[in-house]
């Protein structure tokens, strides 16, 4: 398999609007050859903590626990930009990998900017989708349910995840079913994985809207 690595990500957020709501907490994992190489996950407190109550109802976050952990988005973004650049080259713009990804690619991308980050110099415009991926496997008659939400899919492949509706727990979960996705792509005819030589075909560029 070529050596592509990408960065499995996944956001808890107190709500759905990046703009006035608070990101919690990020979860970041570094996907190579079907392998988790790394994970971190970094938790937030932005001094206001914005949130409504339907985020912390699917999320379950103590926000009196969460401000005990949590670091400020200063420090947040030099954890980060450290983990990333122990894993991928300074000059290389990383693809982010996730499950209906725009969702933690806006607010990651807001929050970033906000705070002075060039998200664009160090993240590609490409990105892994799991749910489009799963849409095309379903499509070619490849699966024969479709699966539109993670834990149904998560289900479907038998995969157990930690700490569900954390971001790192999901980071984690996203990366391993790509893995499973990738295995059935590459499947040759008789039931043997085969290894992609090129892995750029499922590279999908975000969509416009």
């Amino acid at each position: 398999m070529k050596a592509d690595k990408l960065l499995f990500i996944d956001t808890e957020t107190g709500g759905i609007d990046p703009a006035s709501n608070s990101l919690l907490s990020l979860g970041l994992v570094v996907w190579k050859e079907l392998e988790v190489e790394a994970s971190l996950e970094i938790l937030i407190d932005d001094g206001i903590l914005n949130v409504t109550a339907k985020a912390i109802e699917v999320n379950r976050i103590d926000l009196s626990e969460h401000r005990k952990k949590a670091v400020s988005p200063v420090e947040a973004i030099r954890q980060m930009d450290r983990f990333i650049n122990d894993h991928f080259p300074k000059d290389e713009k990383i693809v982010l990998g996730g499950h209906n990804i725009s969702f933690d690619v806006n607010f990651l991308n807001f929050f970033l900017t906000r705070h002075g980050y060039d998200f664009q110099q160090r993240f590609s415009h490409r990105h892994v989708d799991t749910s489009s991926i799963l849409f095309y496997l379903y499509l070619t008659g490849k699966i024969k349910r479709k699966l539109t939400a993670s834990q149904d899919a998560l289900d479907y492949f038998g995969i157990a995840v930690q700490g569900r509706h954390t971001a790192l727990g999901d980071a984690l979960a996203t990366a391993q079913l790509f893995s499973s996705l990738v295995s059935i792509l590459y499947r040759e005819p008789r039931g043997r994985s085969s290894t992609p030589k090129d892995m750029s075909d499922l590279f999908a560029p975000p969509t416009e809207g």
